[in-house]
């Protein structure tokens, strides 16, 4: 059965979904997990700070972080032992939230093309997906090694239209975070935004085509 989606969003002839905040309601334990990286390495970083950097590639975390130019070799070091604190944390806690799975069920029925274009490395990637079971749904996933300049510049999401063979104007992005949503209409995107992380007042100021506390607000009904 097809839905009947809201927003128009069953027009579009791709979806391309970031993945922390998205995907997963994982932010709180990368709120933890970037709290305990600086306190073990002798810094402390509030909340507040990691929230508003939601989306930044990690050598920005870790300018901020150690207030310095982190060199490329240091900081993949760095970032590699963040984010394995981060799945440690989190793998207790995996699951998918409501409604995204018979969304993605749709858009495959439907021929809509779908990707995942994310700042994560690798090994997040696949204990995300792998762990949920949904890499099946996915025609390209784009993580943080395949394009240049993180968001809010528009890359990540350029680059998924390019290999899902879709105009940027076709395509939808769903987020979390404000970032996102910059490169989203950088990119000439419409995007759907989701409070996982954000409170919605703060998402709304950035101008979104719509924002959503759950993806089962996105079904009208079933016909």
């Amino acid at each position: 059965m097809a839905m009947k989606l809201k927003y128009g969003i069953d027009r579009a002839k791709a979806y391309i979904f970031d993945m922390d905040g998205t995907l997963v309601d994982n932010c709180a334990w990368h709120v933890l997990a970037w709290q305990e990286f600086a306190r073990r390495h002798g810094r402390e970083i509030p909340r507040r700070h990691v929230l508003e950097w939601m989306g930044a590639p990690s050598s920005y975390y870790m300018r901020r972080i150690f207030e310095r130019e982190v060199p490329k070799s240091e900081c993949e070091a760095l970032s590699a032992e963040k984010e394995a604190l981060y799945r440690e944390l989190y793998a207790p806690h995996l699951r998918l939230p409501d409604g995204l799975q018979d969304l993605l069920s749709d858009a495959r029925a439907r021929g809509v093309r779908l990707g995942i274009a994310t700042g994560g490395p690798r090994k997040n990637v696949d204990f995300i997906v792998d762990g949920l079971d949904i890499r099946s749904f996915f025609d390209v996933i784009i993580d943080c090694t395949g394009y240049v300049r993180g968001k809010p510049d528009p890359d990540c999401y350029l680059t998924a239209a390019t290999a899902l063979g879709v105009r940027p104007e076709d395509c939808i992005v769903f987020e979390d975070a404000i970032n996102g949503i910059e490169a989203a209409h950088a990119a000439g995107m419409k995007v759907v935004v989701i409070t996982f992380t954000m409170p919605r007042e703060t998402l709304q100021s950035r101008n979104p085509d719509a924002i959503v506390d759950s993806f089962t607000e996105l079904a009208m009904n079933k016909e």
